[in-house]
């Protein structure tokens, strides 16, 4: 027996013993009449004990109610626990349904959460997206709408919202949807800035799409790597703003942009080719190869000598185009391309011995390039060195009959025959190279040449 338990006990007893003792004290008041009803009378006792009795029972009665709604109210909370637990585990068949593929079950179990609960925020936007996915975008805008007006302060419905408009070619409306984003969270808002920037490229409002990337720049996280992406995105934004200002008339602007470009960013290579033909145009010949052939040497990229090529040979100036391009072969710390070039440039004003002596020095860097070899075997041909002409082809033909010079975007892997400015497919801009095949040197494989020892047995 617990101590307090035996306290009691004592407490009880003594309580009782003093209240026989005074009852015994006072037996002859205790026996008198006590006038229970008009015509009813019943020892004073009597009416005590019953009155402690009726006070007793009224105490048990409180207790035992008090109880019994303790009781039913655990009751409700275990039966709200197992419904929550009978929707979270729904909700969780939903999305790993949704996310193998299985749109209908997903919507099915989303729809099971909705008739026990109409108002669960998340069954709302999973079961929106479903039906995006599915291609019944207008449940998907009522599902999101109904989500947003239970949390009108969360981005979430929204930006689903956003996705939903777009999938309906509603660009307006989507618009409308992320100025509300920016307006509810104006310095948290990137992904809103990003799409509306998205939207501004397409329709080419550059100078809209400029005042957005100044904002998206404000935002973005100090990494240098993010920094560094959308620093590159804004030089593309105010490039196309210099061709938009050379296209209205506004050449002294685009010069002057351009030219702030190309010292920003001299690795970007459609600043420095636009520069050059705005120079062309307004008849700065001599500046505009200086433009293309400092482009060539800061970055070597192949436009370069492509459009010097074409300058000088519009000009009828073909030792001009001779010349350049030899300079570009002897200040080339690599030059496999501008020796390459200066071949092609032979071939083209029938100099054949000059162009099989420039692709004889290049026969054995690019052994897997079938362009030179497609260039070899041409140069064989009018040599009338038919035996080696039928054997460069046939490489050719094993390597896929590659007669043209193909470039390929960096970023999307997307092939074009022709160099651009920015790629068709990705709209990424100073992504496109020349995709040729050149063997890797010894630099490239961080390698040092060294001395060949033979040895013999």
């Amino acid at each position: 027996m617990q101590i307090r338990t035996f306290i009691g006990v004592v407490i009880s007893m003594l309580l009782v013993v003093f209240i026989a003792g005074i009852g015994y004290q006072n037996s002859g008041l205790l026996d008198q009449t006590f006038q229970l009803t008009p015509t009813r009378t019943v020892p004073l006792w009597t009416a005590m004990v019953g009155a402690f009795i009726a006070g007793v029972l009224t105490f048990l009665v409180a207790f035992l109610l008090r109880g019994s709604a303790g009781l039913i109210e655990r009751l409700r909370m275990l039966q709200g626990r197992r419904a929550g637990r009978a929707v979270a585990d729904l909700y969780e068949r939903g999305i790993e349904a949704a996310l193998e593929g299985h749109e209908e079950r997903a919507l099915e179990h989303f729809r099971a959460i909705l008739s026990r609960n109409p108002d669960h925020f998340q069954a709302l936007l999973k079961a929106g997206a479903v039906h995006r996915s599915l291609g019944r975008v207008q449940e998907a805008v009522e599902m999101h709408k109904r989500a947003h007006r239970l949390q009108d302060t969360s981005l979430e419905p929204l930006y689903e919202l956003v996705k939903d408009y777009e999938a309906l070619d509603q660009v307006a409306k989507a618009k409308v949807v992320l100025d509300r984003i920016i307006e509810m969270r104006p310095r948290r808002a990137l992904s809103a800035f990003r799409s509306l920037r998205r939207y501004a490229i397409k329709e080419g409002d550059w100078d809209r799409a400029w005042n957005l990337q100044r904002r998206i720049e404000s935002q973005v996280e100090r990494d240098p790597a993010k920094l560094s992406a959308e620093r590159r995105f804004g030089i593309g934004i105010r490039y196309e703003m210099a061709g938009e200002a050379s296209r209205e008339g506004r050449e002294r602007e685009a010069l002057n942009s351009l030219r702030k470009l190309a010292r920003a960013a001299p690795d970007f290579v459609p600043a420095q080719f636009r520069l050059g033909e705005i120079l062309a145009e307004r008849g700065l010949d001599d500046d505009a190869v200086q433009v293309w052939f400092q482009g060539f040497r800061q970055t070597g990229a192949p436009a370069f000598l492509s459009r010097l090529e074409e300058h000088y040979l519009d000009s009828e100036d073909p030792e001009g185009a001779i010349r350049v391009l030899q300079n570009a072969v002897a200040e080339s710390g690599h030059d496999f391309l501008p020796r390459f070039f200066l071949a092609k440039l032979y071939l083209r004003l029938e100099m054949i011995d000059e162009a099989w002596r420039e692709l004889q020095l290049l026969s054995d860097r690019a052994t897997g390039s079938p362009v030179l070899h497609a260039h070899l075997g041409y140069v064989h041909e009018r040599r009338r060195e038919f035996q080696a002409a039928s054997e460069a082809y046939r490489r050719v033909i094993q390597d896929q009959d590659y007669l043209q010079l193909q470039y390929r975007c960096q970023s999307c892997q997307h092939a074009t025959p022709k160099w651009h400015d920015r790629c068709e497919r990705c709209d990424a801009w100073n992504t496109i190279v020349l995709d040729f095949g050149e063997d890797p040197g010894l630099e490239a494989l961080d390698l040092t040449a060294g001395p060949v020892y033979s040895h013999s047995a």
